[in-house]
């Protein structure tokens, strides 16, 4: 399976940012792993067809700056990994885990 490589910064609060990458990525492609680092940096590992990735290249564009991505003259229906490191401008460097409250 072939590989790609991305890195991309947000100046998005992080939360945020987070749930709009979700709401892209899920139309094109899966996300299989995630890793969170702290508040400052997060990678992704998804999983999509090579002709879907200048369509979400074009989307994730809109949020983030990104570096590495390389136009691809085959197109075909074949999966691709896509591997990309996200940092966020506007961390503290904290890692703190959000556990949400659920009501009773």
């Amino acid at each position: 399976m072939e590989r790609y490589y991305w890195t991309a910064n947000s100046f998005h609060e992080r939360i945020s940012a987070i749930n709009e990458l979700t709401r892209i990525i899920d139309h094109c492609a899966t996300i299989l792993n995630f890793q969170r680092f702290s508040d400052l940096s997060m990678s992704l590992t998804i999983e999509l067809e090579e002709r879907s990735l200048h369509a979400l290249y074009s989307e994730l564009s809109k949020i983030l700056f990104i570096d590495g991505y390389k136009e691809i003259s085959n197109s075909s229906s074949k999966e691709i990994l896509l591997l990309i490191n996200i940092t966020f401008a506007k961390g503290t460097g904290d890692l703190v885990i959000e556990v949400p409250d659920f009501p009773e």
